[in-house]
């Protein structure tokens, strides 16, 4: 049976342009739903919470999201239970997990950035195997949103990128394609359309940067066996 390939919904879901200095150092979090859809039917759904907590330097970026995916298409069925969670600070991932059951087969992943190299333990099928991956291999990770670094329609950007998804390192290139205004929650909000694409999946994403992070309305993506999209049915913004 072909898997269903969901490209990265936790991608889907970072929020990450951390703070400049002056920012007042409050506790802001965001709170963001998507409805994903696959052939046309709705087959899940997938919410993050995602956190800026501190000031300058020292901000930190704390995100987590749980992905609930269930298919049923034609001669194929697809099941996923996914949480995944991140701590990002200036200087990009510093550390990342996720616990995840596809199709009943369980996975944990677990890394962290030790002495200028991000190690990641992944438990599967009762065998641990570690992966070791150098600073100065990538240049962003996929929780980083790197796309938003783009500085006008049109331009375009291939980037080295840790892929949580896949575990490894890929050439990712980034078009920005254009702008279009989105209602959400009532208001309207300008939107930049970005492509992106590496060796294995090709996604178009809804973005734009607020004064804190970023807001993604939806996302469209196929990989080697499958598609999806994803669109955003519910956003809060909680200030402590």
């Amino acid at each position: 049976m072909k898997r269903l390939h969901f490209c990265a919904l936790a991608v889907l879901l970072c929020v990450l342009l951390l703070p400049s200095a002056g920012w007042c150092g409050a506790i802001d979090s965001r709170t963001s739903r998507f409805s994903v859809f696959s052939h046309g039917f709705r087959v899940g759904e997938a919410t993050s919470v995602c956190s800026l907590e501190g000031s300058g330097e020292r901000a930190m970026f704390r995100f987590s999201s749980s992905t609930r995916i269930s298919a049923s298409l034609l001669m194929r069925s697809y099941l996923l239970d996914k949480h995944e969670d991140a701590l990002v600070g200036s200087g990009g991932t510093l550390r990342y997990s996720r616990t995840s059951r596809e199709n009943g087969h369980p996975v944990v992943v677990q890394g962290e950035l030790e002495h200028n190299e991000f190690r990641i333990r992944v438990t599967e099928n009762r065998n641990v195997r570690t992966i070791v991956i150098p600073r100065e291999q990538y240049d962003y990770t996929t929780m980083e949103c790197p796309e938003m670094r783009l500085k006008r329609e049109g331009e375009t950007a291939a980037l080295r990128l840790l892929d949580f998804e896949t575990l490894e390192v890929v050439t990712r290139r980034y078009t920005w394609i254009r702008s279009e205004e989105i209602q959400v929650g009532g208001k309207s909000y300008r939107f930049r359309v970005v492509q992106f694409e590496d060796k294995n999946k090709r996604c178009r994403r809804w973005i734009r940067g607020d004064d804190v992070g970023v807001m993604i309305a939806r996302q469209e993506g196929r990989g080697k066996a499958g598609s999806y999209s994803a669109k955003l049915v519910e956003y809060k913004t909680l200030l402590f």
